[in-house]
């Protein structure tokens, strides 16, 4: 039986898949009722990699996160990151000729925004689209410009789109699950919704989630998403760097990861730090390697990341938002993280630093994403302008999401 009551968001991670299921008090508080976490199966990247395997693993997922909170579910909200998201900018112009700006000159520009956007590529599905910038006679306003007399009115939207085969790949493996899909959510953009303050994504901020196999960024500014972009290059990598470059297995490999230190002593114990401890070889056979080469190899990987991350900001140019980034995902809990950014640009926030900026206290790092979408889908997001289909949710719908219904 459907409860009306009740939000259910499945985040499709390259390593696991991880289902919320939310209800509310009499306030409106959300409450966890049901939480799963499944090894992902034929899901690589948000994409369907083998059919019947990413059926079994999203049905046993559901299956558990159903279990716990005793509601069957007939409907779910997708949080997706594919590497292969494109964000488009778009301005379009109208001549207003000295009448006030009304709510049939925003539809104008969302249709023929989107209209354009869909002719440049086809084969790509908008799952969001948010107004960012609006300029009444060559003035620039923060909030959007209701009957304000004018002889010409621009705005700006950036567009995140999905290749439509991704998106219909989904939809026939959750058909299969006998589930239909409400919403489907960009995993950056949530993860923003969630971490940041309304005040912090109208001075300009962004979210790096360093994941096991890709690295995403959301960028926001003026309360809008203006940037989203993933690279195939996560904390996995550094594991496989230290294996091959030293040829030990990956199980020592991600150990000595997560316990080295690039700018301490690997072994306090002793005066001199030239090896790696035989105590990291549990399953290679001990040598001598140089924790000075390991460290290289980890530092070499996470310059890259980094670089990579301000090469998208400094494209932007919000020089600000470098000073106002959280870093979270597993591979933010690398040692020494937070050095090597502050070294690059003093500011970022890691994740374990994050119980002082978010309003879910005391939450696991792993439901960032599902709590954020659980947000959008219950609270809105002041510039999306993208029909959310939870009819029940109308009356919290913003403006530019009850004007985009109208022709979506």
């Amino acid at each position: 039986m459907e409860n009306k009551n009740v939000i259910a968001v499945i985040d499709l991670g390259t390593f696991y898949l991880k289902c919320g299921i939310f209800s509310f008090n009499i306030d409106g508080q959300p409450k966890l009722i049901g939480f799963s976490k499944k090894k992902t199966k034929g899901i690589h990247n948000s994409i369907i990699i083998n059919f019947d395997h990413a059926i079994d693993s999203i049905q046993a997922c559901l299956a558990e996160a159903e279990k716990k909170s005793q509601i069957s579910l007939n409907k779910i909200n997708i949080l997706i990151d594919p590497i292969e998201t494109i964000t488009t900018r778009l301005t379009k112009f109208k001549k207003i000729s000295g009448s006030k700006i009304e709510k049939d000159d925003v539809n104008f520009l969302l249709k023929e925004a989107k209209r354009q956007v869909d002719l440049n590529d086809s084969k790509l599905s908008n799952i969001h689209i948010f107004n960012y910038k609006y300029v009444v006679d060559n003035k620039l306003f923060k909030d959007f410009p209701f009957n304000i007399y004018a002889d010409q009115f621009s705005q700006e939207n950036s567009f995140l789109g999905v290749p439509k085969n991704i998106l219909k790949n989904i939809s026939e493996v959750f058909s299969s699950c006998d589930i239909e899909i409400n919403k489907l959510i960009s995993c950056s953009y949530a993860l923003g919704a969630c971490c940041f303050s309304q005040e912090q994504i109208d001075y300009g901020c962004g979210v790096v989630d360093i994941g096991y196999e890709k690295t995403s960024l959301a960028i926001f500014k003026n309360s809008s998403l203006i940037h989203a972009a993933s690279f195939p290059i996560g904390s996995n990598h550094i594991t496989k760097d230290i294996a091959r470059g030293c040829y030990l297995s990956e199980i020592d490999s991600e150990i000595i990861k997560k316990n080295i230190s690039i700018f301490k002593n690997l072994d306090q114990d002793s005066s001199k730090d030239e090896f790696l401890s035989d105590s990291f070889f549990s399953n290679s056979k001990y040598r001598k390697i140089s924790s000075q080469f390991v460290k290289d190899i980890i530092s070499a990987r996470l310059d890259e990341i980094i670089n990579k991350v301000f090469r998208e900001i400094n494209f932007l140019q919000f020089d600000s938002i470098k000073q106002n980034l959280i870093f979270t995902g597993g591979g933010s809990r690398l040692n020494d993280l937070t050095e090597i950014v502050n070294n690059k640009s003093p500011g970022g926030v890691i994740d374990s630093e994050l119980d002082d900026l978010i309003p879910f206290k005391n939450i696991d790092r792993e439901l960032l994403p599902c709590y954020g979408a659980m947000n959008i889908l219950t609270e809105g997001f002041v510039s999306e302008a993208i029909a959310i289909p939870n009819k029940d949710q109308t009356s919290k719908n913003g403006f530019f999401t009850r004007i985009f219904d109208i022709f979506n």
